[in-house]
């Protein structure tokens, strides 16, 4: 296992200069639109003015020394300058939002958890019954229901009904724990549906196939108490596949919050990253997408050494 881990923290460093290649490649392809967006439109600024701009941020160089600079950058730590005004430091920018977009990354993976395991749990004990038929219609329409579409009935609706809007002033958790939990849960509620209802399908089947199987049959026979066989038999030997399914869908949790936290005006790192596309404002981009990367591989390696402390049976 120690080999394991070695092998794929080696393989990491690989990983995220891959992408960084193709991501860069993508985004400094025209490199002078760039200029365009910070300064303005032609007929408004002096084409001199594009000149100096290129020229400081190393615009008009080629590719390969643009991509050396900001790689060299990377790997100290630098992630380079905000091309827009006020020209802030891009890393620092994503070290002070980081941490309300990892808030409500971990609060939509632990309520999806929650419910998605509980409602999976109870349609397979009560399999083919009323509850299971409602419990599985719920799930289709948690599915195929878009999360922004949620998103947006979950401010209109309640301010139609009731005259009442989740506020929209985001306060840290540091300041006030309460109010910005209060906050943070209808960004996180939002982006729970579509994956506690996915998980509770797939826990579903996953306990469905262990639970016909030859030593669950034995266990009862043997007379323990139905409990103590879902519990601790079905349940736990079930466990693999979903905790794979929960680290595949932090890339779906990663991608939904940029459109949450611009709907829910929360100061994260989806929101950065949209703002750094509708500028043009590529070291933003690169920056933001390198963090969302980091972590989807980071948590990859975390689901695969949680297989072995679920089963030890498994040895890589």
């Amino acid at each position: 296992m120690t080999r394991y881990i070695v092998r794929r923290l080696i393989a990491v460093p690989f990983m995220l200069l891959g992408i960084s290649f193709v991501l860069f490649m993508l985004l400094y392809i025209r490199p002078g639109s760039a200029a365009f967006a910070a300064i303005g439109s032609v007929g408004d600024a002096d084409p001199r003015a594009f000149e100096k701009f290129e020229e400081r941020f190393g615009l008009n160089r080629p590719w390969w020394e643009q991509y050396g600079d900001w790689l060299w950058g990377a790997l100290q730590g630098d992630l380079g300058e905000r091309l827009t005004p006020p020209h802030d430091d891009v890393m620092g920018d994503i070290i002070e939002v980081l941490p309300n977009t990892l808030e409500i990354g971990l609060l939509t993976i632990f309520i999806s958890a929650v419910i998605g395991i509980s409602v999976g749990v109870l349609s397979a004990v009560r399999r083919n019954s009323i509850l299971d038929y409602a419990f599985r219609g719920i799930t289709i329409m948690g599915i195929s229901i878009p999360n922004f579409w949620f998103a947006i009935l979950v401010i209109y609706l309640p301010a139609l009904w009731w005259g009442w809007t989740p506020a929209r002033q985001w306060v840290v958790f540091t300041d006030d724990p309460i109010y910005n939990l209060s906050l943070a849960v209808w960004p996180a509620v939002t982006l729970a549906l579509a994956s506690a209802a996915g998980m509770a399908r797939f826990v579903r089947t996953s306990m469905l196939e262990v639970l016909f199987s030859d030593y669950v049959r034995t266990a009862r026979a043997k007379g323990l108490r139905d409990r103590s066989v879902i519990w601790g038999h079905v349940f736990r030997n079930s466990l693999i596949p979903v905790i794979t399914l929960v680290g595949l869908q932090l890339g779906a949790v990663l991608g939904g919050v940029v459109i949450a936290e611009q709907l829910f005006t929360v100061p994260g790192l989806g929101r950065l990253s949209l703002e750094g596309v509708t500028d043009q404002d590529y070291p933003v981009v690169l920056g933001t997408i390198m963090v969302f990367s980091f972590v989807f591989v980071l948590v990859t390696l975390l689901v695969d050494i949680l297989y072995t402390v679920i089963d030890p049976r498994i040895r890589y």
